[in-house]
């Protein structure tokens, strides 16, 4: 509970910016900023950082004085590292999945595991209209 979640970052924060407020409020250990590894944005920061103080003191004591606090005109988002989104999209365009909320298997997965949806009705009910195509032909 000694490292926190910084979210929410302007484009031009950096990682001096983010010491300068995080230290007034006890001794910074670690400092992760990051930055995308690949696409267009390879390079540029991801929007979020993680810090951590020497003590869970410190770091509660952030917590409450920066969560909410203007940085560059952005509003930043501070919460304990475990309690973090889990998915970041830090100001770039990301395309979430979504999870199925219905537990039917989607057709890829009955192909790869051998699964046939169909029943024995619509089997036969194509087979009969492959034979009336044929009959067209």
């Amino acid at each position: 509970r000694d490292r926190l979640y910084i979210g929410n970052l302007h484009p031009t924060v950096d990682e001096y910016a983010l010491l300068q407020v995080f230290t007034k409020f006890g001794k910074v250990s670690k400092l992760d900023f990051l930055f995308h590894k690949t696409g267009p944005n390879k390079g540029k920061p991801r929007g979020y950082a993680f810090i951590q103080y020497l003590n869970e003191g410190d770091a509660k004591k952030a917590l409450e004085n920066v969560n909410g606090k203007l940085l560059r005109g952005r509003k930043l988002a501070v919460t304990f590292a475990h309690q973090a989104p889990l998915e970041q999209s830090g100001g770039s365009r990301q395309v979430s999945r979504t999870k199925r909320v219905d537990a039917r298997p989607t057709t890829l997965s009955m192909m790869k595991s051998g699964i046939h949806a169909r029943s024995e009705g619509t089997d036969s009910k194509i087979a009969m209209m492959e034979a009336k195509l044929r009959q067209m032909e």
